[in-house]
């Protein structure tokens, strides 16, 4: 541990604190900073702001990507970083964590090693969450090419407006876009907060991981009749919520049995038009479901359709199934995952291998680089909450880590 200067990650948690300010919900606990919001583009500017002080000559790319970078002597180039955007009502440390501790780690080994064999690159993806617009990672699809023009220009958010008129107001082109596309990346390193209880529960410092569970998100509509409340025979009722409760109540007892390769989740549950006098002819509700292998989610999905189609015809209703997203499970690059443990216990913190539940940019691009992530402890294991949190010690052991595995990977 001697070997790393600590002092500028004791920066972090101040650093987050002050990103933390801006969301566009003020008056509510949490942070909310959707892709391209007012508050967006004011911690796009602190972060292109921190990376300059820090010598790393940041700028934006197409999509709002901020990067900063030092050059190798080579152009191959080993890149860091997350997403700086975030849920409703999120947190403080998940994904820009790993922003701020990338620049930060490049900024100290510029300082000891002004010119690596290869170069180093930090990112701060605009946008991972898909809390404005229904599509995730747009910033690192954007870096592989990974994106439809199609696909992007029916984007819309709840408010009407499209993401190529949210890109102009933040004097973004979408005709640009493919402008973000890059060639030169040789691997991805991602630092990020476990936002699950596993290293707290084994007390252990650091994270290293095995693989990303692969997801999947559908909008499921129940359709029944709406009646009276109160001249409505039970048993004559085509109750959309009743028979939508029972299918909640069937994903999560599958959840139950598919954990811990495979788990379930409704998020949202709506009633359509609901009155408190009549039956409920029309509900709305949201599934996540996530698996460590492809083959298990696809059973799991069987599993799902099954379940509400049963549920459907035992109350006498209708549904509709719309997939909305999918993202396959990748496996970590083996040599990197060892190159991480290496280093955390030459430094001499204790690391175990961890599976991700949660999706992260890292899915993306490990679809086409060399990819490993580096986990530390979420407090209570609380993430996408307004009381996420990691101790600061906790905050600079992973950013040493990150620090002695960009080095290692860019000199050899």
């Amino acid at each position: 541990m001697s070997m790393i200067d600590l002092n500028p990650y004791r920066r972090i948690e101040d650093d987050l604190q002050q990103l933390a300010q801006y969301t566009e919900e003020p008056t509510r606990k949490g942070v909310t900073r959707r892709l391209y919001s007012p508050q967006w583009a004011a911690a796009q500017r602190h972060l292109v702001q921190l990376m300059r002080g820090e010598g790393l000559n940041p700028w934006v790319d197409a999509v709002g990507n901020v990067h900063g970078r030092i050059e190798g002597r080579s152009r191959h180039t080993i890149l860091t970083g997350s997403h700086f955007d975030t849920v409703r009502g999120g947190g403080a440390y998940d994904g820009v964590y790993g922003v701020v501790a990338g620049i930060f780690a490049l900024s100290q080994i510029k300082k000891r090693c002004r010119v690596p064999e290869k170069s180093l690159e930090v990112v701060a993806f605009c946008e991972e969450e898909g809390s404005r617009f229904p599509m995730t990672c747009l910033g690192s699809r954007a870096i592989l090419g990974a994106w439809q023009p199609e696909e992007v220009a029916r984007l819309v958010d709840d408010q009407g407006t499209s993401l190529f008129e949210a890109m102009q107001m933040n004097g973004l082109d979408w005709r640009s876009m493919g402008e973000a596309n890059r060639s030169d990346y040789e691997a991805y390193i991602e630092l990020h907060v476990e936002q699950g209880p596993e290293l707290e529960d084994a007390q252990c410092a650091i994270g290293v991981v095995s693989e990303i569970f692969g997801q999947e998100r559908w909008l499921v509509s129940v359709r029944g009749d709406s009646a009276h409340a109160g001249t409505t025979p039970l048993a004559r009722r085509q109750d959309a919520l009743v028979a939508a409760s029972a299918m909640v109540l069937a994903i999560n007892t599958l959840g139950y049995r598919y954990e811990p390769i495979g788990i379930a989740t409704v998020g949202i549950l709506e009633v359509i038009h609901g009155s408190i006098n009549c039956v409920p002819g029309h509900v709305q509700f949201s599934v996540d479901f996530r698996a460590a292998q492809d083959s298990v989610r696809q059973r799991l999905a069987d599993e799902i359709r099954h379940a509400i189609e049963d549920e459907a015809k035992r109350y006498g209703v209708r549904v509709n199934i719309s997939p909305k997203t999918v993202a396959q499970a990748v496996p970590m690059h083996e040599s990197l995952r060892n190159t991480i443990s290496e280093r955390a216990r030459a430094i001499g913190l204790s690391q175990m291998p961890i599976a991700s539940r949660a999706g992260h940019d890292a899915q993306i691009i490990a679809q086409a680089l060399p990819t490993a992530m580096i986990f530390v402890p979420s407090a209570q294991g609380l993430s996408h909450h307004p009381d996420e949190y990691t101790h600061r010690q906790h905050l600079m052991n992973g950013s040493v880590v990150l620090e002695s595995t960009l080095e290692k990977l860019a000199n050899g």
